[in-house]
């Protein structure tokens, strides 16, 4: 199976293409506000190591994360799969977040800086048959999370580094395509969308504008 995955859920974009579990192109690249100027950019460079007409399904990071960013990237993944009659996969955005950042049993936590003190979270638990999450994706003010973070073996985080005053050491993870391409082929009977006309990003917090 060949798959497509865009990731826009932060400042990063980013475009890859897996053929089965095999990473055949990417391209990404911290680039704030520049989503829907450089995304056909990625996708047409991407491209040329891996054809459009031999790609079965499009992966995107479905939320939450920017609402900017989910907009431009589900519209263009959209635009994509009208054109081409292709299935699109949304992946839970903290969910990929987690399958690039552990390979180990652990009990772990996802954090995802939204704005101001707000942030994203979610909880993990790695086995040895993969990593399932243990609760719901949330929006939370960083002091509500920060004294719990003994309960975790790690935490992992992406954008959180001015928020910390705790004794706890946050381990970066990066928003990567790669990781929703893999995570969508593993869970493809589950999630794929027939329908994406039907599909919206999953924001979780309202957006505070001016915020």
């Amino acid at each position: 199976m060949n798959l497509l995955a865009i990731e826009t859920a932060t400042a990063i974009c980013s475009v890859a293409c897996l053929k089965d579990d095999e990473l055949v192109d990417k391209k990404e690249a911290m680039i704030p506000r520049k989503h829907a100027e450089l995304l056909p950019e990625f996708l047409l460079g991407v491209a040329k190591n891996c054809p459009l007409s031999s790609v079965d399904g499009i992966a995107l990071s479905i939320g939450p994360g920017s609402f900017t960013g989910l907009r431009i990237g589900l519209s263009f993944a959209k635009g994509l799969a009208f054109s081409r009659g292709l299935p699109l996969i949304p992946v839970p955005t903290l969910y990929a977040l987690a399958s690039a950042a552990i390979d180990k049993i652990e009990i772990f936590k996802i954090i995802l800086y939204s704005h101001r003190d707000i942030v994203f979270h979610q909880d993990f638990q790695a086995k040895n048959t993969g990593i399932t999450p243990t609760t719901e994706p949330d929006a939370a003010k960083w002091n509500d999370i920060q004294n719990r973070f003994g309960d975790y073996n790690k935490i992992f985080h992406y954008g959180c580094d001015a928020l910390n005053t705790s004794s706890f050491d946050l381990l970066p993870v990066i928003p990567s395509a790669v990781a929703v391409a893999r995570l969508a082929r593993i869970n493809y009977n589950t999630w794929v969308q027939s329908n994406p006309a039907e599909l919206v990003p999953e924001y979780i917090s309202p957006f505070e504008i001016g915020k």
